[in-house]
This record gives structure tokens, sequence and C-alpha cells, in this order.
């Protein structure tokens, strides 16, 4: 039976997880009430006349308060009765309430002119409107880089409407990096938009076609104007722009004795990490800062294995017009079971590298339908946000004198079912936006998801894209599956997840881990042990879970009496463990190999076996001396 699971492919597990629980589960269908309306669509016309007239009674009047009343409540109007073919009539409500939300946090003398100029210049003021993060930035820091763009570059930027978008929204606070001992601070917005425009043609992705949400990983850019020139006439057209990690040497000064780095002492730029090199922040720093200047979005990579963290480089490929990101290049072996933690560029607040990758479904994509993704997924956020404050989503009818038809003849009322079908419709316009997944994983924490509902999502991450994001996909599987009531039937569903990712080792290790504390829970030490030895005979050298396995292991054994087995559980563990082939310092000190034989010659000492203990640490010291001792003898 195990074998053949092995042989079933991804579109097919990834829905069948949840099959043993729900076997006669089907996808849902649309409310009856949508079949039975009439062809006739006006709500569209209707939708986009009401959007002009508050905007423009806004710019006449300058009461923004009313003009935010009356877009909320056109806003909630749309979302309870607009049918699913009518997405542009949301995107269109959402706009206005986006829109009036940037200007409003406008002083009020300002607030009539800028309208009057966003109006103007619809596609630049829609471009920032949806690319904005409410609650996590501050529009009238955005909108302060914007006019300081408009002002310097009055004819280019209505050109340019992507760029300036992701120009505002990253740089809306002073952008900078702090790269070990160094920082490197961003040029002025200004010159950052001036740079990109000149060189547009020599962009390797362009930058009138890319998608605002992608340039936003290019703007980010904390090198100067100088050094982007530099890097631009060096490394112009590099299809593989992360494999400039290793164009710098490492500095093994600084790692062994701690001496300055001589990057530091020269100056902390592009042109001499080339020249004198640096550690491993240095190098990741130099890669992704070479990719932004020659038009490849970039990200700055770190993760942690044992007492020290790693840095690498992520950046964005693409071929035949498909995309994916590469956050392998930089990686030594010890950190390749590691997950990497990015910063993302307008909330400034660590992420997922995963979240990062979700973004290559954006190449190719329109702005409407990825606009129209945003705000589906506004609503769908607003009608889960008044369910959890006990508020009822009563939206107001349309008048009968405007004679509204082609909607829903049973409006939405707020349900979770309601939600999850506006997130669904989201994700159909716009797979690459995390934060509609997002609802879906919390509405599944929040025990909001049946088994019929678990289903059907599991079915829509793999044909939207989740076999091609592992780390994503089970990020939003696990909920789903933690929720189920049923140990026996939860810990089933983590048995075919873990088939379903078993070639992803530090997923599969997660899925243990994960399966073993609920065995503790259970008070099955049994079971919980097996987990943790699973993790241990399959992925010792794979990445750094063995450690946390061996640890949860070694502590079983202690509590079940069987202490005396502890060293034979290290000395088996470390001699699966094959030895790193970076013999150098900075890797072999991460590596599962010399911190499970550290762990192991202090098991020794404390077992009275000093002898045994100084071998295995001249071994840590010096790979292969003591067999070529033994040998020698």
């Amino acid at each position: 039976m195990k074998a053949a699971l092995q042989k079933i492919g991804v579109a097919i597990l990834l829905p069948a997880i949840f099959t043993s629980v729900a076997s006669s589960a089907v996808a849902p269908k649309p409310p009856d009430n949508q079949a039975a309306v009439a062809p006739a669509a006006p709500l569209a016309r209707f939708v986009k006349t009401r959007v002009h007239q508050i905007l423009a009674d806004a710019e006449e009047r300058g009461d923004l308060d009313v003009a935010a009343k009356s877009a909320a409540e056109l806003f909630d109007q749309v979302t309870a009765y607009a049918r699913d073919s009518d997405v542009d009539s949301i995107r269109e409500a959402d706009y206005a309430v986006r829109l009036i939300g940037l200007v409003g946090a406008l002083s009020s003398d300002e607030q009539k002119q800028e309208l009057r100029y966003l109006r103007t210049n619809d596609e630049l003021a829609r471009a920032v409107a949806f690319l904005i993060k409410p609650g996590q930035q501050q529009p009238a820091e955005v909108y302060a880089v914007l006019k300081k763009l408009r002002e310097k570059n009055a004819k280019q930027i209505d050109k340019y409407p992507n760029l300036a978008a992701a120009i505002s929204v990253v740089h809306a606070r002073r952008f900078e990096r702090h790269i070990n001992e160094n920082k490197a601070s961003a040029p002025d917005p200004t010159e950052i938009f001036d740079y990109y425009v000149k060189n547009e043609s020599r962009m390797f992705f362009g930058v009138k076609a890319m998608p605002a949400e992608l340039l936003v990983w290019v703007v980010d850019t904390t090198a100067s104007v100088e050094e982007m020139n530099w890097a631009l006439d060096k490394y112009g057209g590099d299809k593989r722009v992360g494999a400039r990690f290793f164009d710098i040497k490492y500095d093994y000064d600084n790692f062994k004795n701690g001496t300055p780095k001589k990057i530091t002492s020269a100056g902390f730029t592009l042109q001499n990490i080339f020249k004198y090199g640096g550690v491993c922040a240095d190098q990741a720093y130099f890669a992704m800062e070479v990719g932004k200047a020659i038009g490849v979005p970039t990200a700055y990579d770190v993760g942690s294995s044992a007492e020290t963290g790693h840095a690498w480089v992520g950046f964005l490929q693409a071929d035949a017009g498909k995309g994916w990101w590469n956050f392998d290049i930089g990686r030594y072996s010890a950190y390749k079971g590691v997950r990497g933690t990015v910063h993302d560029p307008q909330s400034r607040e660590g992420i997922p590298d995963s979240q990062v990758s979700v973004l290559a479904e954006l190449i190719g994509t329109r702005s409407a339908d990825r606009q129209a993704g945003v705000a589906l997924t506004d609503a769908a956020v607003r009608l889960i946000s008044l369910e959890k404050e006990g508020q009822k989503f009563q939206a107001v009818p349309f008048p009968q004198e405007t004679r509204v038809t082609a909607i829903l003849a049973t409006p939405r009322k707020g349900s979770a079912a309601d939600s999850l079908s506006l997130i669904e419709l989201a994700l159909k316009q716009n797979a690459g936006y995390p934060p509609a997944w997002f609802a879906v994983r919390d509405l599944a924490k929040d025990g909001k998801l049946t088994i019929k509902d678990k289903r059907h999502w599991a079915d829509l991450l793999q044909r939207l894209g989740g076999p091609k994001y592992p780390d994503f996909t089970l990020s939003i599987l696990a909920p789903m599956i933690e929720t189920v009531s049923d140990f026996k039937e939860q810990n089933a569903l983590w048995n075919a997840t873990f088939t379903l990712f078993q070639k992803r080792f530090d997923l599969a290790a997660s899925i243990r881990m994960s399966q073993a504390a609920n065995f503790e829970t259970q008070k099955d030490t049994t079971s919980a042990g097996g987990c943790y030895m699973d993790v241990i005979d399959r992925y010792s050298n794979a990445g750094p879970f063995v450690i946390d396995a061996l640890k949860k292991a070694e502590a079983l054994l202690k509590e079940t009496g069987k202490g005396d087995k502890v060293v034979t559980l290290y000395e088996q563990t470390w001699s699966k463990i094959t030895p790193p082939r970076e013999m150098n310092a900075a890797a072999t000190a991460q590596s599962n190999w010399y911190r499970v034989g550290t762990l192991y010659a202090k098991k020794l000492q404390e077992a009275g076996d000093a002898e045994k203990s100084k071998s295995v640490l001249e071994e840590l010291k010096n790979p292969g001396a003591q067999t070529k001792k033994k040998q020698s003898a």
C-alpha cells in the first residue's frame, strides 16, 4: 500500500488527503440564486457611475468624511449583491474606498488638489491604491513620496505608473539595511526612479510591463546610483544573478580570528565587496543588489542553524513565460533544510521566503485581475472581521429607483461560506496574492472550515499552483489538519500529508515532529518516540531538525527509565551522518555532523567515558584523522 501511494502524483494526493475523513465530499456548487438571475449586467454601469459621483463630489466639496462613508456603503452593497461574474464592480467599489483612504490621510488643504491629480492619472492612482498595505503603512508617508516623484519627474511618472507606485510604497520610510556591522542607505527615491527610467531598455525583465508587486523587490535597493551603474555595466543581462554570491571571496581571517573585515575598513560598497570579499552576509547582499541593479527581483534571505545564522540570496527566474524564485544559491549544505526569512520591503517585517515564492504567479498577469484579487480579498476579510467582532453584515439594499438588476437574489450575509466563496473568486483572478490564502488559513485556525470545505480547498491548493510552492502549501494546509478534532483522523491526515511532502525532507520532518507532539499530548510515548526516530533515521543528513528530534527522543528515553540508552542513541545517529563537503570552519561548525558529534562527546563525558569523548572531539577538529590513525596502526 505504501509503495502504491508513493507512485501517485501530487495532483491526486493533495485533494485526497481529506478523502479518508469525508470520502463523499464534493466541491461546493455556486448558490442556486446565481443561476436564476437575468443575464443583463447593469450593476457594473451603476457602480462605475456611483464611484465617479462620489469622487467628483469629494473633489468639489472637499468633504472626505462623507465620501468615505458613501464609498464604504457602496462597497458593502456590491459585496452583498454582486454575482461571481461581476468582479469588476467589486474592484471599482474597493478602489473608491482605498483611494479616499489614501487622500484622506493628507492635510485638508491638500486633499482636493491631490484627489484631482489622481483622478486625472487613473492608472497611477489605481496602482498605488491597490499596492499600499492598509494597517501596515501610513498613507500620508506613501503619498509624500509619490508627490515628490511627481514634482521631479512630471513628464515620466504617467508612463511608469507601476514603478512610481512601487517606489512610493517601499521608500515611504527611510530605507536602510544593516549587514552585520555595516549600514547601507537607499538613495533618494527620485534618483531611483531616474535610474530605472534611464536604463529601462537594459533591465533584465524591463520595467513598464513588470507588475508593481514584483517591482517592490527591485526598487528596494540600498546601493547608490554609482554602485548600480557599476553593477549594470558588469553584470547586465545575467540570467543567474544569484551565482554572484560566489564571486565574493570569503574573509576567513575575520571568521577565524575576529580581525576587522577588509570591506568594513575600505568602505561598504559593491565595488569594495567585490575587491576585498566578506562573509556570507556580504556575499548575499552583493548578489541581491546586483540583481536589483540589472532589473531582477531579489531578496536577502536568512536562516538559523545551531548558534549562528547564515545569509543567502533569492532571485526571480523566468523561462517561456513562466517564473519561479530560486532560494537555493548560497546555502551551505547545513542550511538546505532551513526555512529562510526575508524582510518585506513595504511592512519591513520578516516573512517566510515561501511567501515571496508565490509572487512568481504574477508574471504575465493583468493589473485589473491583480487588483480584482485584492478587492475580493478585502471584501472577504471585512465579512470575517465583522463575524469575529460579533456584528452582522447588513448591506443597505439598492434603492428601487436605481433599478439595479443582474444581482444576487439572495445577498451574502457574512457567513464563512460567503467569505470562502469570495476568497476563491479572488484567487481565480490572482493566485499569487498571499493575503487571500492567509484568509483561508485563518478561517481554518478558527475552526470555521468543515471537512467538505477542507477537501475543496486542498483541491484548490493543487489547481491554483500549490505543488509548485510546497512550503507555502503546507502552511495553508496544516491548520486544516490541526483543527480536525478526532485524534485518529487527524493522525491519518498527517500521514497522508507526509506522503505528499516526503521528497521535501524539511517539510516531511516538520510533519513527523507535529505528529510526535500530538502523541505526547495523548501520553503515547511509544508512538511519539517512533516519530522522533523516523526523523533521525530518515533525515540525519538532511537538515537541522534532527537535532530537535534527538533532544526529544533523549527526553523520552529518560522519562521512560531508559536513560542508559542515550549515549547509544547519539552514537548511532552520528555514525549515519556524512561529514560536510565544505571543510571550512564556517560551514563545518553548522553541519549536522559537527553538531551531533559535539552532543555525542558531551554525552560520553557525562557517562564517564572521557577517553572516547576526547577521541570524538579530535575527530571533529580533524575530520578523518582518527580513521587514518586506526588504519596505519
